[in-house]
């Protein structure tokens, strides 16, 4: 009879997932490494690879695996990887939105498709490498019998606060939760680090991987132009009031808030408030004008269950929020609209630069995320 708890460990071939694996084993766990081969962009020439699973990256996981003398695995996510992260991205920036692609990675890869893969291979938990926090606790409820308990999962900020990773864990379910491992949250970077050093981990020095995993050379205007000609395409530059100031690149090479590269000029900065596809217009304003008081989102998940009671019932919650990630939470208000869709209406206490339809806005109570949703 096996004794031993068993967790698969998605091991990118980072420090962060390699000192996952570590600190799992150190506490008894029977650990696997899984190693997951997302999509390559076939429109690419150059030898440029998927940054976190390159040859290189593959090559340092299973180093890692060897060095703790786990099982490890590969797994072929290309195909639904295009589909359910690469093809959304598309789609969402064909609509004028700016989506998050690492949500949806998380919602649809990691925390769906893997989790269940690492079932098949008779775990018991995932675990990743992700900078945050789970606090499991105990809730006692009656039923028919009586009084029972049940447990009440917590997705908590990392204790880093500048690496935490939460925003981008929102979709997750009490019932995934009930089976994820984070255990490099309770650490800084800088303790992870050393932790790799001292355990002497081939990953120790590697660096961190930035941008878009499937852009890896982080040009997104050129990727966006291969599978989008739409927004490549030139169009006017309006002002609030329809003026044309004029011509924009195609609406790929813009985000909302910008400012340099407008190829215009003014006796006041302009940036970029919206892109308005239907048009093909490039709308900017004044600094002011980035600023609103409130928004509307759709898609929402609730992972804190008395917060979604709540909200479901009709009550408005007062709580705090992010538009981006690693943007400061801000005080607001959300409430349900009565309407098919069920749109949250937030209002914020002081108004927000920068509102980008597409991204994820997450809510929070002090270090504990409640929710979150897509801003619409």
């Amino acid at each position: 009879m096996r004794i031993k708890k068993k967790a698969a460990v998605a091991m990118s071939g980072g420090v962060d997932s390699s000192v996952a694996a570590a600190i799992l084993q150190k506490r008894g766990f029977e650990v696997i490494g899984i190693f997951l081969k997302f999509w390559r962009d076939p429109k690419v020439k150059t030898e440029v690879e998927n940054l976190c699973c390159s040859i290189e990256a593959l090559t340092c996981a299973r180093a890692v695996a060897r060095k703790l003398r786990i099982p490890f695995y590969v797994l072929d996510f290309s195909k639904p990887f295009k589909k359910m992260v690469v093809d959304y991205y598309l789609k969402e920036y064909q609509s004028g939105r700016t989506p998050n692609p690492c949500v949806m990675c998380n919602k649809w890869i990691k925390f769906d498709l893997l989790l269940k893969k690492a079932f098949a291979l008779g775990a018991d938990y995932l675990a990743t490498g992700h900078y945050a926090r789970l606090w499991r606790t105990k809730l006692k409820s009656k039923n028919e019998k009586g009084k029972t308990t049940t447990k009440n999962l917590k997705l908590l900020s990392a204790k880093d606060q500048i690496k935490d990773q939460s925003y981008f864990l929102w979709t997750l379910t009490q019932e995934q939760l009930k089976h994820l491992l984070f255990p490099i949250g309770d650490y800084t970077k800088k303790q992870v680090r050393k932790m790799a050093q001292k355990w002497q981990l081939p990953t120790a020095q590697r660096a961190d991987s930035q941008g878009i995993c499937f852009i890896p050379d982080r040009n997104n205007p050129s990727f966006l132009a291969r599978y989008l000609k739409k927004l490549k395409k030139e169009g006017p530059i309006l002002d609030l009031k329809g003026k044309v100031l004029g011509k924009h690149c195609g609406l790929g090479f813009y985000t909302i808030g910008q400012r340099h590269g407008l190829g215009i000029f003014d006796t006041l900065p302009l940036y970029v408030l919206k892109l308005d596809v239907s048009k093909n217009a490039l709308i900017v304003g004044r600094e002011e004008d980035l600023y609103k008081d409130g928004l509307l989102a759709n898609g929402t998940n609730w992972i804190e269950p008395k917060a979604k009671k709540n909200i479901n019932k009709g009550d408005a919650i007062n709580c705090q929020a992010k538009i981006r990630y690693g943007h400061k939470a801000t005080g607001c208000r959300l409430s349900k609209l009565k309407s098919k869709n069920e749109k949250l209406k937030i209002v914020f206490q002081k108004p927000v630069r920068a509102i980008t339809p597409g991204q994820s806005i997450v809510f929070y109570s002090a270090d504990e995320v409640l929710g979150g949703g897509v801003i619409h």
